[in-house]
């Protein structure tokens, strides 16, 4: 039976980035970003469950049948915290459903990158251990800024609406630091040996 690591960080924090050192050194990767569109795509029991809440606003045209139409239900759930809550209470059960089913026949460490391990308890409740990867405040907003095309006012808005890193680090195993100043590899090898140990 797998380990399971969870890599978590607040936007721009470089999660993504450690995951992939983690791969290079053997450890599958669950993406959960990735995979929960997937899942909007395909489960058809999760858009009928997101329906039930947000209502058929949310679906768009798609060949013969509806699919679900994400910047509609951002522009929904976006500014009103307790319909997003009641969205991520839906859709976390199936994220994560799907996620035994990716790491049921795997072996050694897997890694679930996820950015709300650490304030989800059902979510946290899968994971072995977890990390949390930081950076500096001013370096994650150039990333996000670069990487999404996003004003800094668009930028601020979305840590607004994260937990900050130190609440993050206070639940977590590991931290790492992902500023260009920390030989991440070796970081990984020593999280990587402890949690094998």
């Amino acid at each position: 039976m797998a380990l399971v690591l969870g890599i978590t960080g607040g936007i721009g924090s470089g999660k993504s980035f450690v995951s992939r050192i983690f791969a290079s050194l053997g450890c599958q990767v669950y993406d959960s970003d990735s995979r929960t569109k997937q899942l909007y795509d395909r489960d058809h029991g999760l858009l009928y469950a997101l329906v039930e809440i947000l209502g058929d606003g949310i679906l768009k045209r798609e060949g013969k049948g509806f699919c679900l139409d994400r910047q509609a239900m951002a522009s929904i759930i976006f500014s009103d915290k307790v319909l997003m809550q009641r969205v991520k209470d839906v859709v976390y059960p199936f994220v994560m459903e799907d996620f035994c089913k990716w790491k049921r026949w795997k072996r050694g460490v897997v890694v679930f990158e996820s950015a709300v391990i650490l304030e989800n308890d059902y979510v946290h409740s899968f994971m072995d251990k977890t990390l949390v990867v930081t950076a500096p405040l001013e370096l994650r907003i150039q990333r996000v800024m670069k990487r999404d095309n996003s004003t800094l006012e668009q930028v601020r808005r979305r840590l607004e609406n994260q937990c900050s890193d130190q609440e993050r680090i206070r639940k977590a195993d590991f931290v790492m630091e992902a500023s260009g100043n920390t030989d991440l590899e070796s970081a990984a090898k020593k999280i990587l040996e402890k949690m094998k140990a």
